[in-house]
């Protein structure tokens, strides 16, 4: 029977120990980057559900004042309405209210015709945009000579790749 003799063995369990803490390692280094987005997917659920309050909510004021003015951008003061409001200050009454909120979650809001749809069938779209996306389409944006780089949706009507905003439709 062949003895293996102690003096070849050593530094055998040295070895066994950094192999160990190796595979430790990148275990630890796995998890860290699940937690990282898992967070980052969070964040990502919450800006969502923040935003489809938001466009819910202007959604049923633009249903409860239908011949108001909602394309607009939104002012910087809120409207006097002390003796009552026309349907366009109302609109702007409207467009404050909530802009405000939403500013306060870091998200911008925009009012636009949707795209692709009948004379027949009008219809407003309403975005909330965050990050570093805005509430405009790719088609050009006021006076802008070239496409916004980091627009909501195309002309098209379909999401631009990597956005992060919300439309929703409003009739």
């Amino acid at each position: 029977m062949l003895m293996i003799n102690a003096s070849s063995q050593k530094g055998v369990g040295l070895m066994e120990v950094l192999v160990a803490m190796l595979i430790l390692v990148i275990a630890i280094l796995g998890y860290a980057a699940l937690q990282v987005k898992a967070t980052a997917a969070t964040e990502e659920s919450m800006k969502r559900s923040d935003a489809l309050i938001l466009l819910n909510g202007l959604a049923e004021k633009i249903r409860l004042n239908p011949t108001g003015n909602y394309k607009v951008a939104a002012p910087s003061a809120l409207p006097n309405c002390n003796s009552g409001c026309n349907a366009n200050n109302q609109a702007l009454y409207d467009l404050k209210q909530y802009g405000d909120v939403a500013s306060t979650k870091k998200i911008t809001l925009g009012v636009i015709d949707c795209l692709n749809t009948s004379e027949s069938q009008k219809r407003l779209c309403l975005i909330a945009a965050w990050n570093d996306t805005e509430a405009i389409t790719n088609a050009k944006a006021s006076s802008e000579a070239e496409e916004p780089e980091n627009a909501c949706i195309k002309t098209d009507g379909k999401y631009v790749g990597d956005s992060n905003c919300l439309v929703l439709e409003a009739y």
